[in-house]
């Protein structure tokens, strides 16, 4: 006869530890996990108390106002594993809370941070009176392989002053880890943010009676050996941010986009964006981001400067997810990207949602601009009873992977897709429009020279006219002031030659009037009136002369003043005309100057920046040798683990060997780049000057990098002639012209959906001729040149190639001029969107 009966499962004491310290793997959803127990509870306030945690065997109290527990609820609900009470009653009892906490992991939470627990509760009976209860958890006495109900835990329970406030009180005494001053800071962030600061008002149902009215949930926090307090994010910081995006998805699954520009770059936008199709899983969410761009320009004024902000962005930056009113720990913590704007952005990806695309402008790469975690502040919160397939992981730690959870992604990143093109746009025309500025400020300023030229040099003819008119009319009024006075001596003469023949006939007269005396006779008589006569007109003709001269005089006189006047008039304008000289001269003198120290600014800023590229030779070389003994280690470890590999078991080879093959070709890339490191700072390159073959250093330059060109699917051709050389020069020079120019060309071709980049040439007449081709968008014509100036760059930030100092094609002209060749931009062939020809003659 079979014998026959019952079983039943018993607990092994071993799935508090997997419940505990396995399941709850950070400290922070530990605790998290308490105070939501306290908020469960209808608690209004939760102190957090840390005492001796600098080492083990501290204390944490986490001390509430809830409603507490009386001893049939403590055995009912703490002490009943995976109880199902918050299922049955997901609504608490004062303030008609969703209840967050689930599966009973806050009590085991206690377990992974203490070894003893201290619970202390006091809570209201169905009588109206009050009772304490006390319960005593010594978690190392729940050893594996002991069953988990037949371990006592000690309670008792007394009765209370009715006026004793309740609340639950947990002691977690012998803290089992040290907490450091990182920690503490990190906690008091995840605790300040655990809260949700949006509230859906559909989630709450709030009673009408005043007193059931919820307060609030606040937390405080109570360090005495860490008390610096984390610094509060409030309307002071945000208000530096370039702009607010908010999102939200209705009960049909239309997601709307509101996005407002708080500091403008150049415009102050408002816009408004409905997605194209509903969602199909994804209901009643929205999220709310500030956005920044660290800019100077957008922080002037501010008390946070633009460095201090940027260390809080990389500190707590992120768009954290909250299911109802708490966190879901994970997202956007420091390092976490669960959006992959900050992935997206290292691979230089240019597109974004299609969705967006009706707002792309003149930039067709809007996607290379995409705002990192660092610069988004912000959270999105869904309500679970409409999102049911919105999981949450047994460790509260992450939501579980869906089609809801990837709408839940898709839903925010549009959002930010949305606000990339906006900004992209903005930045886009600000770089326009400080270019345009830029030329137009070369041209005033060229068309400045040549009016301050222009007026300098007129200034001088009119200065040398005037001097030359000035000369001439001094002639003039000199020769009139030569035969004024001639014709005054000439009166002169006249003039005395009347007075003497006046005196003559004065004396004939007298001797006339003697002899008239001195004789009757008529004939005397008659000489005599002759004389007097004569005397009466040259009498007449010497006044006339006299009258003549004193005439001349004044003419003389008043021709010498008007030659004066003259004179004096032409110095006036002459130095009036030196004086409109040198204020030209001046001007010119200044602009030159301006030029001179634009132009010698421009030179230092180059200069500085070759001195820190210089100043790095030495730590280069340390880096070399470094190197070196690294690609040797790594050799051998590669070697080490084929040898442990082959001694695991058969069905373990294929994870292992795919991870040992990355490892391999990451030894192998840092070797190419050990070897591409020789090529331009091994003695050879730097000091022997020989004719080089172009196809092998070319292929030298590449390989390194092919890595990196397979990851982005980018086809290089080296398309060289097996005996096209260079002239005489170093061969460190030409690998600093040709790794200018691949870098440039990767980052132009690898964010476009056509990746391709070809190097050729010939030689022709004498002349050398290498053409760096590439299928990137190409470069306007307009700034063929402009490109080759010093601090000019048009090329996209890249994490590998740099985020472009303006320097390189400078030095890549520099270079190849001393050789006496040159390089330029020139119209590329069909199919190719840019073209760099480098020319050198040969045998130079």
């Amino acid at each position: 006869m079979a014998n026959e009966g019952d079983v039943f499962f018993n607990i092994d004491s071993r799935l508090l530890f997997q419940l505990g310290e396995k399941l709850v793997t950070k400290r922070a959803v530990a605790l998290a996990e308490l105070v939501k127990n306290s908020f469960d509870a209808d608690a209004t306030l939760v102190t957090l108390r840390m005492k001796e945690i600098k080492k083990k065997g501290g204390t944490i109290v986490v001390e509430d106002t809830g409603s507490g527990m009386t001893l049939s609820r403590f055995k009912e609900t703490w002490m009943r594993i995976a109880t199902i009470d918050k299922e049955e009653n997901p609504i608490s009892d004062k303030y008609g809370r969703k209840r967050a906490g689930e599966k009973g992991i806050g009590r085991f939470a206690c377990r992974r941070l203490s070894k003893k627990l201290e619970l202390k509760s006091v809570a209201e009976t169905e009588d109206g009176n009050k009772e304490e209860l006390t319960a005593v958890f010594i978690w190392p006495k729940f050893v594996s392989g002991s069953d988990v109900d037949k371990i006592p835990v000690k309670y008792s329970v007394e009765i209370v002053d009715k006026k004793t406030p309740t609340g639950t009180t947990l002691n977690l005494l012998d803290t089992t880890e040290v907490w450091t001053g990182r920690d503490i800071r990190r906690l008091r962030i995840e605790l300040s943010d655990l809260i949700s600061p949006l509230t859906f008002e559909p989630e709450r149902e709030l009673k009408e009676s005043s007193e059931e009215y919820d307060p609030g949930f606040n937390i405080e926090f109570d360090s005495p050996e860490f008390p610096t307090k984390e610094e509060t994010l409030d309307k002071s910081f945000f208000k530096n941010a370039w702009a607010k995006l908010s999102g939200i998805v209705d009960k049909n699954g239309l997601a709307t986009y509101d996005i407002q520009v708080i500091n403008k770059v150049l415009h102050k936008l408002e816009k408004t964006h409905k997605r194209t199709e509903n969602f199909k899983y994804l209901r009643n969410a929205k999220f709310e981001v500030y956005i920044f761009s660290y800019r100077p320009d957008l922080f002037k004024g501010s008390e946070w400067g633009t460095n201090k902000a940027m260390k809080v962005g990389r500190e707590r930056g992120g768009i954290k997810v909250y299911a109802d009113n708490f966190r879901v720990f994970g997202y956007g913590e420091k390092g976490d990207d669960w959006l992959r704007v900050d992935y997206d952005r290292s691979r230089s990806i240019s597109g974004v949602d299609e969705d967006v695309n009706i707002y792309v402008e003149e930039d067709k790469r809007p996607g290379l601009r995409t705002f990192q975690n660092r610069g988004l502040f912000g959270h999105v919160v869904f309500l679970r009873k409409d999102n049911p397939t919105l999981e949450i992981t047994v460790n509260r730690e992450r939501l579980v992977g869906s089609d809801a959870f990837e709408e839940l992604r898709d839903f925010v990143r549009l959002g930010i897709d949305f606000a990339t093109v906006l900004y992209s746009n903005e930045v886009y025309k600000e770089q326009e429009k400080k270019r345009e500025e830029k030329k137009a400020e070369a041209e005033a300023r060229r068309t400045a020279e040549e009016e301050t030229k222009k007026r300098a040099e007129e200034a001088e003819r009119k200065v040398e006219e005037l001097s030359r008119k000035a000369e001439e009319e001094r002639k003039k009024a000199d020769e009139r002031i030569q035969k004024a006075e001639e014709e005054r001596r000439k009166a002169v003469e006249e003039r005395e030659k009347a007075e003497e023949d006046r005196r003559k006939a004065e004396e004939e007269r007298r001797k006339a009037e003697e002899e008239t005396r001195r004789s009757t006779e008529k004939a005397t008589q008659k000489r005599a009136e002759e004389a007097r006569r004569k005397e009466k007109e040259h009498l007449k003709a010497e006044a006339e002369a006299r009258k003549k001269e004193e005439d001349v005089t004044a003419k003389s006189e008043d021709e010498r003043k008007k030659a004066e006047e003259s004179a004096k008039k032409a110095d006036e304008e002459r130095r009036k005309a030196e004086g409109e000289r040198r204020k030209a001269d001046e001007e010119r003198r200044k602009a030159v100057k301006a030029e001179e120290q634009r132009i010698r600014e421009k030179f230092e800023r180059e200069f500085l920046q070759l001195r820190v590229l210089a100043s790095t030779g030495t730590l280069v070389l340390i880096f070399s040798h470094e190197l070196q003994a690294l690609i040797e280690e790594m050799d051998e470890m590669n070697a080490n683990f084929r040898s442990i590999i082959k001694k695991l078991p058969e069905n373990e080879h294929g994870n292992y060997k795919n991870n040992l093959e990355s490892f391999t070709n990451r030894t192998e890339m840092i070797k190419e780049l050990g070897n591409f490191l020789g090529l331009t700072i091994g003695q050879e390159s730097r000091l022997e000057k020989r004719d080089w073959v172009l196809f092998p250093i070319v292929e030298s330059v590449f390989r390194p990098f092919r890595w990196y060109l397979d990851e982005f699917e980018v086809e290089y051709t080296n398309s060289l002639p097996d005996n096209l050389r260079t002239p005489i020069m170093y061969r460190s020079e030409l690998v600093s012209v040709l790794h200018n120019l691949m870098s440039n060309s990767i980052k132009a071709v690898k964010g476009g959906e056509d990746r391709r980049i070809d190097v050729t040439g010939f030689e022709e007449d004498g002349v050398v001729h290498i053409l760096f081709l590439d299928s990137g968008e190409g470069l306007d014509e307009s700034k063929r040149e402009t490109v080759f100036e010093p601090f000019e760059s048009y090329s996209e930030p890249d994490l590998r190639f740099g985020v472009g100092t303006g320097l390189g094609l400078k030095i890549v002209r520099d270079i190849v001029k001393s050789y006496g060749g040159d390089v330029r931009f020139i119209d590329p062939p069909d199919n190719w969107g840019t073209c760099v020809e480098i020319t050198f003659p040969e045998g130079w």
